[in-house]
């Protein structure tokens, strides 16, 4: 746990922080969140892995946590 918090306070968050310091003011919220994901987290919207789940699964979330957008 520690080296991950290590790992998020100097890699990640510094990665963040220059992005929001380089395109202040021309990202959208939807856009930031698009670039975290696809190039911080390295999970795209268009992942082929996420959100698989056997229909048969129950998860006890609403839709099971899927978006439809």
């Amino acid at each position: 746990m520690a080296l991950d918090t290590v790992r998020n306070e100097y890699l990640l968050h510094s990665q963040l922080y220059q992005w929001l310091l380089r395109d202040s003011g021309t990202l959208n919220v939807d856009a930031l969140n698009d670039k975290v994901y696809t190039e911080l987290f390295l999970t795209p919207k268009n992942d082929p892995w996420l959100g698989l789940l056997p229909n048969d699964s129950y998860s006890a979330i609403d839709n099971d946590g899927i978006s439809q957008n």
